[in-house]
């Protein structure tokens, strides 16, 4: 498996391919790098398979925004977001070892942005309109980060698609 800062400078796209399922796939121009997919149809809980491992991304609480990372092999969280502003426009991922990595979410053109502690632009996600909701991710810098938790992107999506989820209902 590649790792993703191999994929720098590349569009990788992240799709929906079948509209009767809650499943995503991010692709390169010639290979599928991970999957996401909800179990049951009402859930939100996600599964992401990818990256040579298996994660469940799952709310805790009704009540509260924290989003929990989980293997799927273990029953504690290893990760945790969480929103910093009231707005719920940002956000933190707590990484094992006190890594952290911040996201920015905007509107339109420019849905997502990833930002290492030392606020440095990671990864870009940009909508683009089509008959099929895709969204192109760019890396804009190569990170270790990145290289070791790469399901960053993944739960950026996860958080991307429950944003959504709340404006439509």
């Amino acid at each position: 498996m590649k790792k993703l800062s191999n994929y720098f400078g590349e569009s990788l796209t992240l799709t929906q391919p079948s509209i009767f399922r809650r499943e995503f796939e991010l692709r390169s121009k010639s290979e599928l790098i991970a999957k996401m997919f909800y179990p049951k149809f009402f859930s939100t809980t996600a599964v992401i398979k990818g990256f040579e491992e298996k994660i469940e991304v799952k709310i805790p609480s009704i009540w509260r925004s924290d989003i929990e990372i989980y293997n799927t092999r273990y029953q504690m969280p290893f990760a945790k977001y969480t929103s910093t502003d009231f707005w719920r426009t940002k956000g933190m991922i707590e990484l094992p070892r006190g890594g952290r990595v911040y996201l920015k979410f905007g509107t339109f053109k420019k849905s997502c942005e990833i930002y290492s502690s030392s606020n440095q632009l990671l990864v870009l996600f940009q909508n683009k309109f089509s008959f099929k909701d895709k969204n192109v991710i760019t890396i804009e810098q190569k990170s270790e980060l990145l290289d070791e938790y790469p399901w960053i992107i993944m739960v950026a999506w996860y958080r991307i698609l429950q944003k959504q989820r709340k404006n439509s209902t």
